[in-house]
């Protein structure tokens, strides 16, 4: 499956849904920083399959909120995105200065990133 063709839109937009079930099962088993990470990894997924059904490429970037506009979000979802943002550096580099990553913080995250899977999930029909 080529990554430009829808196809690979189906195939990216899979593995988003895959990486919230993911996000939820290390939440459930205490796992914030890993539930955080992979529900930013689900909305980067699911905004660069919306990116490849409408332009047959993806923007090569970990910028929710610039993938978020690039697909012409609402401004709702960009303000998801961004809400999103932050954990990427927050839950891998934990010597950065980036959000502490606590399980309110991973629950708000993947709240957040499953309203904007869904936003994506409606745009793909």
């Amino acid at each position: 499956m080529a990554s430009g063709s829808p196809a690979g839109a189906i195939e990216w937009f899979r593995l988003a849904r895959r990486h919230l079930r993911i996000s939820k099962g290390n939440l459930e088993i205490g796992y914030a920083d890993a539930a955080a990470f992979y529900a930013q990894q689900a909305v980067e997924f699911a905004l660069k399959a919306l990116q490849i059904q409408r332009t047959g490429r993806f923007t090569k970037t970990h910028d929710l909120s610039q993938l978020a506009k690039s697909v012409s979000a609402p401004p709702r979802v960009v303000k998801l995105a961004a809400l999103v943002a932050p954990v990427y550096v927050g839950a891998r580099y934990p010597d950065v200065g980036g959000p502490r990553i606590n399980r309110s913080r991973a629950e708000v995250t993947l709240d957040a990133a499953r309203r904007i899977v869904r936003w994506v999930r409606r745009q793909l029909v």
